[in-house]
């Protein structure tokens, strides 16, 4: 039961994630809930309390489409 909500808080993660990040992104959607689901999987794994992992997975799901986005644009700019 835990996984399955740790999957769909997952997916508004990974939209709360999208919306922390500055500027528009072209990353699609589906790599963006991806990169949700996968941060609050991770952050269940290290924490116990359902609020700091929501918390925590926010934070690493910005981060990493901050970076998704830094290496696309570097890619697109070369």
């Amino acid at each position: 039961m835990d996984i399955i909500v740790l999957l769909i808080v997952g997916l508004i993660v990974g939209a709360l994630g999208r919306a922390v990040v500055p500027g528009k992104q072209s990353m699609p959607i589906w790599l963006t809930l991806i990169i949700g689901v996968g941060s609050l999987l991770l952050a269940g794994l290290i924490f116990s309390g359902l609020l700091i992992k929501i918390i925590v997975g926010t934070l690493v799901a910005a981060a990493l489409i901050a970076v998704t986005q830094g290496v696309a644009k570097s890619k697109s700019h070369a």
